[in-house]
């Protein structure tokens, strides 16, 4: 898929304190008539597409986020859909109000965002996962390490930043950020700041 491949406009889906990322994978569990009818105008238009936007906890929504694609459909008592991210969109225009929130969105800049994943030889995987374990115990948070140690440093990073309880903010700081490795240091830094005990820990995870 090419960037003139994407819709200019996109159905926008308001997520509370999630972001979804490139070549990531994004269950949801959708319980509102409004939720359900956005999913519905994106099978109805054909594209299958929906724009994931991160409500701003000081109001409306953040400016940025990511196009979806459904990947995955399950109706009935309540409806599961799984969203596979594309590419990262900037709102130029809220298009309509009301029960399915449009915008006319520009992909410029995340051209890269559709091609395939590639090695960022900057990303610090080791001290990442140096304090990933420390961090999820803080957190209380189980892993399957035995995955995590065979997964891409792009999966383990953009899983990372769309599951830990990082704040609003701080999410949308890791969906905006240029590149992988950029973004790795953010997580560690992010990590540190919510278990300081963490700093400087130097222990292998092996």
């Amino acid at each position: 898929m090419k960037i003139h491949d994407l819709p200019k406009t996109l159905p926008l889906y308001a997520t509370n304190g999630v972001i979804l990322l490139p070549r990531a994978q994004l269950p949801l569990i959708l319980q509102e008539g409004d939720e359900k009818s956005i999913i519905e105008y994106a099978f109805q238009a054909g594209h299958r597409l929906v724009g994931v936007v991160q409500s701003n906890p000081d109001g409306g929504h953040f400016q940025k986020g990511c196009v979806g694609r459904i990947i995955a459909f399950q109706d009935g008592v309540q409806t599961f859909v799984t969203l596979g991210g594309l590419c990262r969109f900037r709102i130029e225009e809220i298009r309509s109000e009301g029960p399915i929130k449009k915008a006319r969105v520009s992909y410029e800049g995340y051209e890269d965002d559709l091609k395939e994943s590639r090695i960022d030889p900057f990303v610090d995987r080791p001290r990442l996962l140096n304090l990933l374990k420390d961090y999820l115990e803080d957190q209380d948070i189980t892993a399957n390490w035995e995955e995590i140690d065979h997964a891409s440093d792009e999966l383990i990073i953009s899983s990372l930043s769309m599951a830990c309880p990082f704040k609003p903010i701080e999410k949308q700081a890791l969906l905006e950020i240029p590149s992988l490795s950029e973004r790795c240091d953010m997580m560690i830094a992010l990590m540190e700041m919510a278990s300081p005990h963490l700093k400087g820990r130097s222990q292998v995870l092996h």
